[in-house]
């Protein structure tokens, strides 16, 4: 014989473990989701980069054509100052090299400008195109964390319940209850209501059923096929 505040007891544990398994789904939504956002933020960040490292090339480029012109400058004050015909053309052939390279380079930053600008198109159009994505995921998140907030209140809840019920029962019969769950996986009290026992499924014939109703007293009588404890929940 068991009391019936364990009946009360198992119930709490079982919508305990739903609570618990309902959040951990939660959670793992949560992280799919946040997995979804990196995925997202990662090809955003991806297209910015590629846009920097290209201005970062053109800067090294410009700085390179104000290299070469004051290098320029710094060879025309030297060619004022050659000592002989020799070193005049020397001069000479050094500044044509650097205006031949300032023209190459100058070549190479209308090809970047260019590639910038279809750069910045990309990365305009990736922010466009994922952005508004980021923050329906976000807000999906802020929902999941309040449905999580709301689950933590009812395990607080039903944790204090179930401490209730466990000090209002004897020890002994705890511990016995705890045994039974064992054996039982879990399910000491089983639903009858349909016509068939929760716990190990069998079917009980008109007879059977109608005689299970006439003597069932919650905590005392048990299942005829599996040994586990029995109530009605439509209380019919």
């Amino acid at each position: 014989m068991l009391r019936e505040e364990l009946l009360k007891l198992q119930q709490k544990e079982i919508e305990l473990i739903r609570l618990k398994t309902k959040k951990k789904e939660l959670e793992g939504e949560r992280r799919e989701l946040l997995s979804k956002i990196d995925d997202l933020e990662k090809k955003i960040e991806s297209a910015r980069l590629k846009l920097e490292e290209k201005k970062e090339h053109l800067r090294e480029l410009k700085n390179f054509i104000s290299y070469k012109k004051e290098r320029i400058r710094e060879l025309k004050r030297q060619k004022e100052g050659a000592k002989n015909r020799e070193e005049f053309k020397k001069i000479l052939r050094l500044i044509a090299k650097n205006e031949d390279e300032i023209i190459k380079v100058s070549q190479q930053i209308t090809g970047v400008e260019t590639e910038i600008e279809a750069l910045k198109d990309g990365y305009r159009k990736v922010k466009e195109q994922f952005l508004p994505k980021i923050a329906e995921l976000q807000e999906k998140i802020s929902e999941i964390d309040s449905e999580i907030a709301v689950i933590d209140k009812k395990i607080k809840k039903v944790l204090s319940e179930i401490e209730q019920i466990k000090l209002s029962v004897p020890k002994e019969e705890l511990e016995q209850f705890e045994e039974m769950k064992e054996k039982f996986n879990g399910l000491v009290f089983a639903d009858v209501s349909t016509g068939s026992c929760e716990g190990c499924g069998m079917a009980y014939s008109s007879a059977e059923f109608r005689e299970l109703l006439h003597r069932l007293q919650p905590g005392k009588t048990k299942c005829p096929y599996c040994g586990r404890f029995v109530y009605n929940k439509s209380g019919a």
